[in-house]
């Protein structure tokens, strides 16, 4: 980890794109896509997902914080079908895993929904995976936080934009791996999510590894908008 609490031998990039960079609130389903890529000539293995939208807010009501009024869609191409991110631990959190080879890159597409009643200003999406590295025995993940705003029910939005890096923390570019992306998921298909489905999932090693990933980035967010 570097000073920033950044995964620096993680061999996983992720991105965010399509995102729009000002979201009216109530104005319906948004998509946008995570991609992850693997720029290394080594198989990483079976990567854990986890997205989750929410705002800086240091209260404790959870009326003030964005992930309250903020659904989170996945498509699973299996099924066909999207399929909500909602668990015991709040509306956005794990929702699967992928097998990423060598030189692969897998595209997720993600759609968020904000309701009417959501607080309005800044806000962003995060998109995060975890790996198990055998040969080193540890747990890697990397992180893409991407910020976006918020408007009140009804604004005018003829121009939103698209979301851009959060933190400083844009995407190493100019790497594209082999083959060209494939969708999620890779092998096999995604979890099942839920509280009564998901949580098995969550007790595995890789999984630990993206829950406490982002519960570092989250943290580290929060004590910096505090500061």
């Amino acid at each position: 980890m570097d000073e920033d609490g950044v995964d620096v031998d993680s061999q996983l990039e992720l991105s965010v794109s399509g995102l729009p960079g000002k979201i009216v609130a109530g104005s319906g389903w948004h998509p946008f896509k995570l991609t992850a890529a693997n720029h290394s000539d080594k198989a990483l293995g079976t990567v854990q997902w986890l997205a989750a939208v929410d705002n800086d807010s240091m209260s404790d009501d959870e009326r003030t914080w964005l992930s309250t009024y903020a659904k989170i869609e996945y498509y699973d191409p299996a099924t066909k079908a999207w399929d909500s991110i909602a668990d015991d631990f709040g509306n956005g959190f794990y929702f699967g895993q992928t097998e990423l080879g060598p030189k692969e890159t897998v595209d997720i597409k993600l759609r968020v929904d904000i309701t009417s009643k959501a607080p309005t200003g800044d806000g962003f999406t995060l998109g995060l995976g975890g790996y198990v590295d055998s040969e080193k025995n540890c747990v890697h993940s990397s992180f893409a936080l991407y910020e976006f705003t918020v408007l009140k029910p009804g604004s005018s939005n003829d121009d939103p934009g698209e979301a851009n890096p959060g933190d400083g923390k844009a995407p190493a570019g100019g790497k594209q791996p082999q083959g060209g992306a494939k969708e999620i998921p890779a092998t096999g298909s995604l979890a099942e999510t839920g509280s009564g489905s998901a949580l098995p999932m969550i007790g595995l090693v890789g999984g630990v590894a993206v829950v406490a990933g982002a519960g570092a980035v989250f943290t580290a967010r929060r004590r910096r908008t505090q500061a």
